[in-house]
């Protein structure tokens, strides 16, 4: 065997102390701070100073729309507010170059993986969000086609997710560059979330409701917070009732009417205090994931005056967060053609706001170029300055399991790579193993109170009802084998003479997306070589994991804590049928 990796802290293994993302009971959880420590601990003034940096992506296109190139920092002219602003950081994203190119492999053993996509990747990501709520039936079966014939083909490497609304927001396909997988997703008849070819109850599900629209945009941003980069958010909807801000009014303004924000006749109803602040929370929410919108108008040809009236006010949605709006064409394929193609380049700026009195007030960007105006720029327009530490109310079950979630992907982002569907990443090579040992086993009672914090498990306490313990359910234990293929490790160790220290994470989801169960653990690598070590592999390492019935995904990350470089895999279960291993007796 080759370097051993020796676990430094048994009690960091319990990872669903920390949390990772569920998409149907939204997020899970990280325990509170034990009483006993916070009223132990020195209780100094603390003096909160908040500085900001606000992302700003920036597509540049010529007159005929082709990506324009070659710009630097000192030609872009920022303001916020007609006040101009400095910035700090400056980059430009060429997605017409491989962002990944991967080596070819040799076959490998069944049920083992490695790291690597099956082909290059090229851009930045996209989001496929399919509204088959605020979308007609008439229109629906087209747009199934429509998608299909664009997934076929689209730039070979491009990386999509695929999202659909229906009963709830659900996702179909995490990120992939596999168009055949992709494919199969838009096709899948189940078991698991899937797209019907016919979604008929709409209006019991929010057609036309901002605040429903509202939450799924802010789930979606939340969903890409901590994973680095622009995203494209590519919203196919024939409806897209979604106020740009808490001051708009629109045309033919009817306040006194109760209802919700109706894009087909641009009435603002019942624009209440709660909805102004659901505006500001999504809005701020798709600024700090870098998420753009582009509204895909699946309508087709139509004429009048209120068609027109909704193209502008979609390209005013587009706008506001830096997208770009398309409609009026029956072939929807090319207009996502055109979305991809729009999205795919962009210069990356940062600045810190002059402007630090964090209020939640509108906050207007304007961004030209220096001695240049023949060309076109697309870039977030208004952002609201929601100061960070905005209570927000955690009185349900999902209010809770997501605060807690984010609390934990701000400050660590090994909850964002750890995510059901996150885009992999291959910034440290591994390989593993993955193999069922014995049949299921009951749980233990403690094993069943270890998964109360689980999201498929979490229940909301109440005050002076205890809760009764969890009806046990049978487990099946998972034993991962990890082979990290890193010289840079190795150097690094030897270089340093301190153990590279690494961590080794696992999380088992359902069909659904909900977190069942998941372990951390932590290990540090000898610099000194084994002579028995196989070939290729610098360092092993075992892992296991009870996962509770329903598992429908196995999520791995393997991370080298001193410099955040990070490897995931993805997988799906059933494993496929090798020898079953004789179950043991051993702990990690």
């Amino acid at each position: 065997m080759a370097n051993n990796l020796i676990q430094t802290d048994p009690a960091a293994g319990q990872f669903k102390r920390y949390a990772c993302l569920a998409f149907s009971a939204l997020l899970l959880a990280v325990p509170p701070a034990s009483s006993d420590a916070q009223s132990s601990a020195p209780q100094d003034t603390v003096l909160h100073i908040e500085v900001r940096r606000i992302p700003l992506d920036i597509v540049v296109t010529d007159k005929n729309g082709n990506p324009v190139r070659g710009l630097k920092q000192e030609d872009f002219i920022i303001k916020e507010d007609k006040k101009t602003q400095k910035a700090l950081s400056f980059d430009y994203f060429d997605g017409s170059s491989g962002a990944f190119v991967p080596p070819k492999l040799a076959p490998l053993p069944s049920n083992t993986f490695v790291d690597l996509p099956s082909q290059p990747e090229r851009g930045p990501l996209y989001v496929l969000y399919y509204d088959m709520v605020n979308t007609p039936q008439t229109n629906q079966m087209e747009t199934r086609k429509q998608l299909l014939d664009f997934v076929d083909h689209t730039q070979p490497g491009t990386r999509f997710a695929l999202f659909a609304n229906m009963a709830g927001l659900h996702l179909i396909q995490g990120f992939t560059s596999d168009h055949a997988l992709l494919r199969n997703a838009i096709l899948s008849k189940g078991p698991g979330p899937h797209i019907p070819n016919v979604f008929l109850d709409g209006n019991v599900y929010g057609y036309e409701d901002a605040g429903a629209v509202l939450s799924n945009l802010k789930f979606l941003a939340d969903y890409l917070n901590g994973i680095p980069g622009r995203k494209n958010l590519l919203w196919l909807s024939s409806e897209f009732p979604i106020p740009v801000g808490p001051t708009v009014t629109g045309h033919n303004s009817n306040t006194g009417v109760s209802g919700g924000f109706s894009s087909s006749t641009l009435q603002l109803n019942d624009l209440s205090y709660l909805e102004s602040q659901r505006i500001k929370e999504t809005y701020s929410a798709l600024v700090t994931s870098q998420v753009a919108l582009y509204p895909v108008n699946l309508n087709g040809v139509v004429g009048g005056g209120d068609a027109l009236a909704n193209y502008d006010y979609e390209n005013e949605i587009a706008a506001a967060t830096g997208g770009h709006a398309y409609h009026g064409n029956d072939r929807i394929a090319e207009l996502l053609d055109k979305a991809v193609e729009n999205g795919a380049s962009y210069y990356a700026l940062t600045y810190s706001p002059t402007n630090t009195k964090y209020d939640g007030t509108e906050r207007h960007i304007e961004v030209s170029l220096a001695n240049k105006t023949t060309y076109t720029l697309s870039y977030r327009t208004l952002y609201y300055g929601v100061p960070d530490d905005e209570p927000k109310s955690t009185t349900h079950k999902s209010d809770v399991l997501q605060t807690r979630f984010l609390a934990a992907k701000a400050a660590d982002n090994l909850f964002a790579n750890i995510e059901h569907g996150a885009p992999l990443l291959y910034d440290l090579l591994f390989s593993a193993h993955v193999a069922a040992e014995g049949a299921p086993a009951m749980a233990t009672p403690e094993q069943m109170l270890q998964l109360e914090d689980s999201p498929a498990y979490f229940r909301t306490r109440q005050r002076d009802k205890p809760q009764k313990p969890l009806a046990p359910v049978k487990l099946q234990k998972y034993v991962i084998g990890y082979g990290v293929i890193d010289s840079q490790l190795k150097s690094s160790a030897q270089h340093n003479g301190v153990p590279a220290v690494l961590e080794f994470a696992v999380a088992a989801y359902d069909a659904d997306g909900r977190l069942l169960n998941s372990m951390l653990n932590e290990g540090m690598a000898s610099p000194q070589s084994d002579p028995g070590a196989k070939s290729g592999a610098l360092f092993h390492a075992e892992q296991e994991l009870e996962v509770p019935p329903g598992a429908a995904w196995l999520r791995l990350a393997v991370r080298d804590k001193l410099n955040n470089r990070t490897g995931t895999l993805e997988l799906p279960l059933p494993l496929k049928a090798e020898p079953t291993l004789p179950a043991m007796s051993k702990t990690n």
